[in-house]
């Protein structure tokens, strides 16, 4: 059974997706007037391409090529293209007669396949139970139709938005954190002494070479 919309509302606004930085009141303002999910996914798509632009233009990107910039502007234009093949998901339905032929397919089957086990089998618990795994069989691959036709309806079944967008910040959270060797090492610590190790060793070498050079020309 579906959910009701209402509960399916409350569902949501009992998990709110987490967004970085946080929505301000004008954008909050801005996106409740918008009508319709499609306006306002779509509002908050131009304002970050145009904050990207933005930024670029006034050189707070720095030495970043076009090229590179015009690739961003690409992964989010990829990103509504997906946003959109999901919407075709929801809102354009699995052929309306296919649909109901093969409701009705099952349920002949389950009134029809215990009288014709009953006559092909010579025991009642052996008739019994191929009637009830055939029906089984054929009612879950209609239920499992139900579902792939719209995966975002059911809660148990859903696609796990939330955890897949807390991933997602999670990963942009580590990347922009500074977490890179560079900010731990400085010339004057580890990499000194590395650098200080192999002049020592490249000059060990080369002594102990000139050395047996020397040995064999004396010999």
């Amino acid at each position: 059974m579906d959910p009701a919309p209402r509960s399916r509302a409350l569902r949501d606004a009992s998990r709110p997706l987490p967004v970085l930085g946080g929505v301000s009141d004008n954008e909050l303002a801005f996106l409740r007037r918008a009508r319709g999910p499609h306006a306002k996914v779509q509002l908050a798509w131009s304002w970050l391409s145009d904050f990207i632009m933005r930024e670029h233009l006034a050189g707070s990107l720095g030495p970043v090529g076009p090229p590179i910039v015009s690739r961003v502007v690409q992964y989010l234009g990829d990103g509504m293209l997906y946003y959109n093949h999901a919407r075709k998901i929801v809102f354009v339905p699995f052929p309306f007669p296919h649909a109901q032929l093969s409701a009705c397919f099952v349920f002949v089957a389950a009134v029809a396949l215990p009288l014709l086990m009953e006559q092909y089998t010579n025991e009642a618990w052996l008739g019994a139970s191929l009637s009830f795994l055939t029906v089984a069989c054929l009612a879950g691959l209609h239920e499992v139709a139900r579902e792939l036709e719209n995966p975002f309806r059911n809660a148990p079944n859903d696609v796990p938005l939330r955890t897949l967008l807390a991933m997602g910040n999670e990963a942009l959270v580590t990347m922009y954190a500074g977490w890179h060797p560079d900010s731990f090492w400085e010339e004057s610590g580890v990499c000194r002494r590395v650098l200080e190790e192999r002049t020592r060793r490249k000059r060990e070498e080369g002594d102990s070479g000139g050395e047996e050079k020397k040995d064999g020309e004396s010999g």
